[in-house]
């Protein structure tokens, strides 16, 4: 949740008030939502991202009928979020802003970078996909494809090891205790015991 900022404009502080008492049609809730657009990105410029994200929920909540302008808004916050280290916060809002508009190539690109921080490989590779089939040379989304197509690699030739090294691991105890009960066997032959006892070690 966005809390507060620690400054205000003036010009913030009146649409605010206006924006509690009056009703207003499209254009200038479109004109009030713009302004807290605005107001985020000087924050977000100067990299008080915690402001940012007020001033782009403030946006949101003036609830304008203007799906670009909200899905920059969202998209905004998403940046911000994701700047924070909140990256699931950033996820939740890049997908929103591609709700509103499917080919927002820079909340594709930010829902990709929020996956790749949160290990989701096969989302990235997803989102990757889906923007590279918009804008097929973009730098940022061919980076995070290929990272994330590399840790895929990666982990699953880990994964494969770790169980051929179980394996192999295995396979020799096997063998050793085959070798023990064999011995074990042999010499109770040779001394006349009676070896039943030893058979269901024999594997």
């Amino acid at each position: 949740m966005a809390r507060s900022p620690i400054t205000t404009s003036s010009d913030s502080d009146v649409i605010s008030a206006a924006a509690d008492t009056l009703d207003f049609d499209d254009v200038t809730l479109r004109a009030i939502a713009e302004v807290y657009k605005n107001e985020g990105n000087d924050h977000y410029k100067n990299k008080d991202f915690s402001n940012a994200i007020y001033f782009y929920t403030e946006g949101i909540k003036v609830n304008c009928k203007d799906e670009e302008l909200n899905a920059k808004l969202y998209s905004n916050r998403a940046t911000a979020y994701f700047y924070l280290g909140n990256y699931k916060d950033s996820l939740s809002d890049a997908k929103i802003a591609t709700d509103l508009q499917t080919c927002y190539v820079n909340a594709i690109v930010r829902g990709a970078s929020a996956c790749f921080q949160l290990h989701r490989l096969e989302e990235v590779i997803t989102w990757c996909d889906k923007g590279l089939a918009i804008d097929k040379s973009n730098k940022k989304l061919l980076e995070l494809r290929s990272r994330s197509t590399k840790e895929q690699k990666k982990l699953h030739d880990t994964v494969r090891k770790k169980a051929k090294d179980q394996e192999e691991t295995q396979t020799v105890r096997v063998t050793q205790l085959n070798k023990r009960c064999s011995k074990i066997h042999k010499i109770a032959s040779l001394t006349g015991e009676n070896c039943k006892e030893f058979d269901w070690m024999i594997m």
